[in-house]
């Protein structure tokens, strides 16, 4: 039987190198590929030879996050297992994924209490299609999926503007920040807030009710 074809994704160069060098000595996993970020790992040919991708969750801010990347990699390989780890609680990440697609899915906490074995076990059963994404969110509300929802409904670009409106930052501050057009931060703005508050009116504060609305989906997610 050949090895579970493993995909690395970690932004901690020297936590990517360790345990890196630490999944490469088992015998049952073949490290195909590691990468610091979401642009490198999407290449479509390695994507599909892979058989699963274990994935910090918190990656650059201003691209995809694991999960995101996640989905992604999913989309090009419907087969491929996802395996989300993260310095964060992971209970509540299951949220983020659409509920056809989570088989086939893992999360764990970043332990350095855990051994080749224990990475062993949980990248194998994810590759399989099985993973413990149902033990992991046991518990789940509907509120969740319904904030979660509307938080993905906003671009990853809409979510770092966002993220710096919360910050206090202007749209002129925000444009030079990203290095973008003051207008362009204006219409993204605006896209932002009929997202995040859908039913309001002209009369209400929009930037101090999308701000709050952010940061209660981010204390969500």
């Amino acid at each position: 039987m050949r090895a579970t074809r493993l995909l690395y994704v970690e932004n901690d160069s020297a936590l990517r190198r360790i345990l890196g060098e630490m999944l490469s000595q088992s015998k049952e996993l073949e490290l195909i590929g590691s990468f610091s970020n979401s642009d490198e790992v999407l290449n479509r040919t390695l994507v599909r030879k892979a058989d699963v991708a274990l994935i910090d969750f918190a990656l650059d801010q201003n691209g995809l996050n694991g999960i995101e990347l996640g989905i992604a990699l999913r989309n090009i390989n419907e087969y491929i297992g996802i395996v989300i780890y993260s310095q964060y609680s992971v209970s509540q990440m299951v949220s983020r994924v659409p509920k056809a697609m989570r088989s086939g899915w893992s999360f764990f906490d970043k332990s350095a209490e855990m051994e080749l074995a224990d990475y062993v076990e949980i990248i194998k059963l994810t590759s399989s299609g099985k993973g413990n994404w149902e033990n992991v969110s046991a518990g789940e509300v509907e509120n969740v999926e319904v904030q979660s929802s509307i938080y993905f409904q906003l671009s990853p670009r809409q979510r770092s503007i966002m993220s710096l409106s919360a910050q206090g930052k202007g749209a002129q501050d925000i444009a030079v920040q990203l290095d973008l057009s003051y207008s362009y931060v204006r219409k993204e703005l605006s896209r932002a807030y009929a997202v995040l508050l859908p039913n309001a009116v002209a009369s209400d504060d929009l930037k101090t009710a999308a701000v709050l609305k952010y940061m209660e989906l981010m204390r969500l997610s």
